[in-house]
């Protein structure tokens, strides 16, 4: 409520945090990616998968990375839900309108915001477990997974993935000339691609015994 009231009188800071909601969206996004194929490295070994890890700790990126992460994930769900509704009156006014113009860009907004939600509390367990569990290798991953978690993450993934790619489409058609058509086609491919590689590598971690 905050950051719309200074929105409506300063289009400067309107500005500012649409710039911010895209790179630390683009960030958040490039993060999910890299994260994802790093996880999977427990597809080929747990020996992959441990020794990347260490290669992350001794060289402090993951000391520096989730931190980074973490204050990203804050900044990110601040201005993006700037425009979320936030009482039932504004989500029915919402979703009303979107079945009015029945558009596809207005429902991509909705699961953005749906999906953003999703991930605000998902990520924060996520977080917090790993935080628990520290250091990140194979046999504590393996354990998360067979004790409970595969649902979680499975959500988790659909979620980032859907509100990221979503995220991607709608910063290129508002800020580029592509052909939408085109590229609405590539990032599904994308979409499907990287969701599957996280339930593949879901599901070696579930079967996976030591």
């Amino acid at each position: 409520m905050i950051l719309q009231r200074l929105q409506v009188k300063s289009p400067r800071f309107e500005a500012l945090t649409e710039l911010v909601e895209v790179v630390t969206g683009l960030f958040l996004l490039a993060f999910i990616q890299v994260h994802l194929f790093a996880v999977s490295t427990i597809i080929i070994s747990a020996k992959s998968f441990n020794d990347y890890s260490a290669k992350l700790e001794h060289y402090y990126l993951a000391q520096v990375g989730i931190p980074l992460v973490i204050l990203a994930i804050i900044i990110h769900g601040l201005v993006a839900m700037r425009k979320a509704p936030w009482n039932i009156q504004e989500a029915r006014v919402l979703f009303q309108h979107s079945k009015r113009l029945a558009h596809l860009d207005t429902w991509l907004w909705v699961v953005q915001i749906l999906t953003g939600f999703m991930i605000l509390v998902l990520a924060a367990s996520h977080i917090a477990s790993v935080f628990a569990t520290w250091p990140i290798d194979a046999a504590t991953s393996v354990k998360r997974v067979q004790g409970g978690y595969f649902t979680f993450f499975v959500l988790l993934i659909l979620a980032g993935e859907i509100h990221g790619m979503v995220g991607l489409y709608r910063i290129l058609v508002k800020w580029s000339w592509i052909q939408r058509k085109k590229f609405t086609k590539l990032l599904v491919y994308a979409t499907v691609f990287f969701v599957a590689l996280g339930l593949v590598t879901l599901c070696v971690l579930y079967f996976k015994r030591f």
